[in-house]
């Protein structure tokens, strides 16, 4: 058996390195093709800012057994209507819970968002836009600062609507707490919080967002209930926007390189 050449050898081994250089000449070839796609009208996504926030009045602290109970800082954003006549618009609050102790302690809020005509929440990578996700470690999830829904302006087919204004976390409680959503139904969102061996020594307030689209003025229940032990207390909280219709005072424009936060299921 002929031993190869010198020269064949080289010729070899000349082939791995173009092969290297011609993976990498691809890969930033197309890098740069989804880089100029992002910025063609109708791609990407457009950061906006919320035409209207109002707050939502709230009943007092509730008393649950030696416990207690609350809904907090409830508001309502909404987006003015894009050319197809449909809107964005967003609840947001705090549950604040105390067991007093060690006693069992579940919280459940309903969202309910009515309309004459239609609504659902509003749609993203994922399925819903609502925070927070389930989870059986509600201290490790993070807040978003921005997450965006599919909802057609000028100048793209989706907007970033920003989320950390309203939450900074999902809890400030050490006590552990499991988070999970109710089977899916488009016109309302349901968290259940559980903490079963209660809140401790001190309070947990617990931030929810949820975002729905509909196609007239945005109205709704905010439906929670806690229950401490084998005591309950719930609270039911109807809102309407009272802006109406939105003026949209804001130029809900900017650069189409926002990117996209997948935190949405």
């Amino acid at each position: 058996m002929t031993a190869p050449s010198p020269q064949e050898q080289n010729s070899g081994n000349d082939r791995l390195p173009r092969l290297a250089v011609w993976v990498v000449a691809i890969g930033l070839l197309a890098s740069a093709v989804i880089y100029g796609i992002s910025f063609l009208p109708g791609s990407g996504s457009v950061e906006v800012e919320w035409d209207t926030v109002e707050e939502i009045s709230a009943p007092a602290e509730k008393r649950v057994g030696r416990g207690t109970f609350e809904l907090a800082r409830p508001t309502l954003s909404a987006l003015a209507p894009n050319e197809e006549g449909l809107l964005l618009y967003r609840v947001a609050g705090v549950v604040r819970v105390d067991s007093r102790g060690s006693q069992p302690t579940t919280v459940r809020c309903d969202i309910y968002s009515m309309s004459d005509d239609d609504t659902r929440i509003a749609r993203s990578s994922k399925l819903r836009t609502a925070w927070p996700r389930p989870s059986d470690e509600l201290q490790k999830q993070d807040v978003p600062e921005t997450s965006y829904a599919k909802f057609a302006t000028e100048e793209a087919k989706k907007v970033d609507l920003p989320i950390r204004d309203v939450a900074r976390r999902y809890t400030d409680s050490i006590a552990d707490t499991t988070v999970d959503w109710d089977d899916y139904n488009e016109d309302y969102q349901t968290w259940i919080w559980e903490m079963k061996n209660g809140t401790g020594v001190t309070a947990a307030s617990m931030p929810f967002v949820v975002i729905f689209e509909a196609s007239d003025r945005p109205r709704g229940l905010i439906d929670c209930e806690a229950t401490i032990g084998r005591k309950s207390a719930e609270t039911k909280v109807p809102f309407r926007l009272r802006e109406w219709p939105i003026e949209d005072d804001q130029p809900n424009a900017g650069d189409a390189d926002t990117g996209d936060v997948s935190n949405v299921e």
